[in-house]
This record gives structure tokens, C-alpha cells and sequence, in this order.
């Protein structure tokens, strides 16, 4: 018995995960001792492909996928973690609600939040994810997801990865014809917010 127990393998230190520094954590993850040296700052790897990663820091195209898939999942319970405005009666509100699930992301992806008639959310979901300037949608779809979640009214919100809410053209152009259509069906719509990385944000329906 005390032969066995002799020729098990010499425990690995356990690391403390809330107060190591980045690199130790990073090299965890990856398994490979000073991969981190070879990295990008967290942030910025957050917002690349995994094809990109690997051509950057010279890692394998599996590693790369492990760290991007870490760092969605440390992404995703920060947003489940977030206090969320359970109504979104301004476009503060709207900003506060979406910017964890928005505002990382490296593409524009454009969601709609379902509203009772105290504006408090019936549901969310996504309709359209599109490339670096632009997602593509129709009028059609955002009504039909409206009405699917019974919505009294609803609220629109798209990211813009760079940086910048100011609203484009087509941002105004959509909002104005969704606007329209939605008056017309008699679910109208809220607002349309722009949220970015930084936290700045804006009201298309407002300018």
C-alpha cells in the first residue's frame, strides 16, 4: 500500500486564482509555462479571432481557441453577475442593460428587449449580428420578435465597436422606418440605443 501511495506523482501548488496576477492565470489556462509573455493585453484578446491570436503570439490555433474560450466565460458570468435595471425606462437604463453583454464584443450584434406595460422586460433576444460597421436586418423580423414576446412596447440596442455612439445613417434611417412600422401595429418602439467599449452611449430615437 505505502508503495503505491509513494509512486503517485508529487501534487502540483494549488495557485490562488482571486490574487494571482494575469500571467500566472493565463498560463494556467494554456498549460504552458510563460505563454503569457507572448500575449496581447487581455482586452485586446478579447476581441480577436482565435486564427488572429495564434498568427500574433506565435501560439497553436487550439490554444488560442482554450484562451478565447476562458475569457468568453469569465465575459458571460460578469454579465450574469451585473445589476441590470429590471426596467428600462431611459436610455441609461438601456446602456446599463446590454453594455455586458455588448460592449465586449468586436462585431455589432443589434437586440431587442421585449417591455410590459411598466416598461419592466419581458424578454431579450438577438436579431441580427453583423460585421465590424454594420449589421443587416429587416423591419419584418424586429416586429415579429416583438409581438412573438407579447411585448406592449420595445427597445432596440446595437454596439459599436469603435468607439464612437454616434449614430450612422442607416442607425437613423432603420429607427425612423422601425419606428413608423412599429406605431402602425400598435407596439411601439421605446428607443434604439448605441453602447460602445468605453461606456459612452447614445439615443438614436432621441437625436
Amino acid at each position: 500500500m505505502s508503495d503505491a501511495v509513494d509512486s503517485l506523482p508529487t501534487a502540483v501548488p494549488l495557485v490562488d486564482v482571486l490574487t494571482a496576477p494575469e500571467t500566472t492565470l493565463v498560463d494556467l489556462v494554456l498549460g504552458i509555462p510563460g505563454a503569457a509573455s507572448r500575449l496581447l493585453g487581455l482586452h485586446e484578446l478579447g476581441r480577436l479571432s482565435p486564427h488572429a491570436i495564434a498568427q500574433r503570439t506565435e501560439l497553436g490555433l487550439h490554444d488560442a481557441q482554450r484562451l478565447l474560450a476562458a475569457l468568453e466565460l469569465g465575459r458571460r458570468v460578469h454579465a450574469a453577475r451585473s445589476r441590470r435595471p429590471r426596467r428600462l425606462r431611459s436610455p441609461r437604463d438601456i446602456a446599463r442593460f446590454f453594455e455586458p453583454t455588448l460592449a465586449p464584443l468586436v462585431h455589432e450584434e443589434l437586440w431587442m428587449a421585449a417591455l410590459d406595460v411598466h416598461r419592466g422586460v419581458r424578454g431579450v433576444r438577438m436579431l441580427s449580428r453583423g460585421g465590424l460597421t454594420a449589421t443587416v436586418v429587416q423591419q419584418t423580423d424586429l416586429l415579429r420578435a416583438a409581438l412573438e414576446m407579447a411585448a406592449a412596447s420595445f427597445v432596440l440596442c446595437h454596439n459599436h465597436p469603435s468607439g464612437d455612439p454616434k449614430p450612422t445613417y442607416e442607425d437613423v434611417d432603420l429607427t425612423k422606418a422601425v419606428e413608423h412600422a412599429a406605431h402602425i401595429v400598435g407596439v411601439p418602439l421605446a428607443d434604439h440605443v448605441i453602447v460602445t467599449p468605453a461606456g459612452r452611449f447614445s439615443s438614436v430615437l432621441r437625436r
